[in-house]
């Protein structure tokens, strides 16, 4: 009876062993199946485009901004214009999706740490849409991607055919941010959009997006309208800004400020770079440049 037991006892011991064993290759398969495969986007704009193609993403920058239910439970990687390489590198991620704005100095700590990454330009509703078909491809979401871009391509016909014949106005960018004010130009984000939307852009320029202000001359470029982009404390910089205009007779005398032809952008619609939300931004501009 007594070696019964025994046998038994190792019987059991042995099941539970094989158990454990199957249940630690199950683990094993599993966890070689997850390697390697999450993606991780370092710039809001980059979720949403992801999001829109259909690819799900499991790292995200830390935002005020609302990400895409399908990222609720990403894990944070860091400052947009900073991401935080320890986080990223201890997720194993398939590939990292970047703005070619943080600069060379990322690309190259990327590829020094065998990061595998993509670096795109949302500069221009241009650089927006070609970053779009990279991605399709990148991904094999190339109909998504075509989906999208057809739909962008049907809102630019569209404000072409509502300013064909107009008079363009003449329309110029500031920029405000705490202690900062500055102009922007036809290269950037803001100027790209007033331009699509049938606008014309006071500052002209092929080399950089913002200049500072020259007060001597802003009365040569006397704008019909004004936009004014504000960053980092947005609340703050209106008003910065604000002041500016009602007390100092370099922009008292424009005739945009004379005729209170000023707008505002809504942060969520005009950002410093392009975004899916392009469409919606058209639209807004064009009715505040013709209004």
């Amino acid at each position: 009876m007594k070696l019964k037991k025994i046998m038994l006892s190792a019987l059991m011991l042995t099941m539970m062993a094989s158990v454990a064993g199957c249940s630690s290759a199950e683990g094993a398969k599993n966890n070689d199946k997850n390697e390697g495969e999450t993606v991780i986007a370092t710039s809001v704009a980059v979720v949403e485009i992801l999001d829109k193609l259909g690819v799900k993403v499991d790292g995200v920058p830390n935002t005020s901004y609302e990400l895409p239910e399908s990222c609720k439970d990403a894990i944070k990687v860091g400052n947009p214009m900073n991401p935080d390489l320890e986080i990223i590198k201890s997720l194993n991620p398939k590939i990292v999706v970047s703005v070619d704005t943080l600069g060379q100095d990322f690309m190259d700590m990327f590829t020094e740490n065998n990061i595998p990454s993509e670096f795109i330009d949302l500069t221009s509703l241009e650089g927006l849409k070609e970053s779009i078909e990279s991605l399709g491809k990148t991904f094999n979401k190339e109909e998504s991607a075509k989906s999208i871009l057809e739909e962008l391509a049907t809102k630019e016909k569209e404000l072409a055919s509502k300013s064909e014949g107009k008079e363009k106005p003449n329309v110029l960018t500031v920029f405000g941010a705490p202690g900062t004010m500055m102009l922007g130009t036809s290269k950037s984000y803001i100027g790209n959009l007033v331009q699509l939307a049938g606008g014309e852009n006071a500052l002209e320029s092929n080399t950089s997006s913002f200049l500072p202000i020259n007060k001597e001359e802003l009365i040569n470029l006397d704008p019909d309208v004004i936009v004014v982009m504000t960053h980092a404390d947005p609340e703050n910089s209106k008003q910065m800004v604000e002041e500016a205009f009602n007390s100092d007779t370099a922009w008292k005398n424009l005739s945009a400020v004379k005729n209170n032809k000023i707008h505002y952008l809504e942060n969520n619609y005009f950002g410093m770079s392009a975004n899916l939300k392009v469409i919606e931004a058209l639209d807004k501009m064009h009715k505040m440049i013709y209004e």
